[in-house]
């Protein structure tokens, strides 16, 4: 029996697609610019949580899957917030998704308290929820080990809306 896929089905391929390409990309040394604003360093002033319902769903999504992974949860982190926010401007307004160079950004002032970081990123349809972000996340086994990374304990998201996509980074930070 064949079935015709759906468009959720086909929108959701093609996600997956795109973060199987990414983290491909990632792994072989894709592009990763030198570091800019959008990899700055502290000060930025970002929220003190979640700033909006779709930011809210993935850091909840998070902890929960962490929780079931036997691991505590992330506390939430504004410095993590500019960090994440800039780059999803800079992939949105470049409408190309890769990865920062994450050693230049702990080398940058203001991040000398990390030791480590880690990142996730993604571009989907702009009205792609923060659960099927987070699902798709956890489907792709390099982002599913970032957010069930035990080297971590804080975290931040950000999406940014543009070229008709919405483009998502979570960082996190040990």
């Amino acid at each position: 029996m064949t079935t015709k896929p759906t468009k959720r089905t086909a929108r959701l391929g093609a996600l997956v697609a795109t973060l199987v390409i990414a983290a491909i990309g990632a792994a072989c040394g894709g592009p990763q610019p030198a570091a800019g604003p959008a990899q700055g360093g502290g000060g930025c002033g970002g929220p003190g949580g979640p700033p909006d319902a779709t930011t809210s769903a993935i850091y909840n999504a998070t902890n929960a899957s962490r929780g079931g992974a036997g691991l505590g949860p992330l506390s939430w982190d504004p410095q993590l917030y500019c960090l994440a926010s800039g780059w999803s401007q800079e992939m949105g307004n470049s409408n190309s998704m890769f990865h920062r160079d994450l050693g230049a950004a702990l080398r940058s002032p203001g991040y000398g308290g990390y030791g480590t970081l880690g990142e996730n990123v993604l571009v989907g349809p702009s009205d792609m929820s923060g659960g099927a972000m987070h699902s798709a996340w956890m489907n792709s086994p390099e982002h599913r080990a970032n957010i069930l990374s035990g080297a971590f304990g804080s975290f931040a998201v950000a999406t940014y809306h543009a070229n008709g996509s919405v483009w998502v980074t979570e960082n996190f930070g040990g």
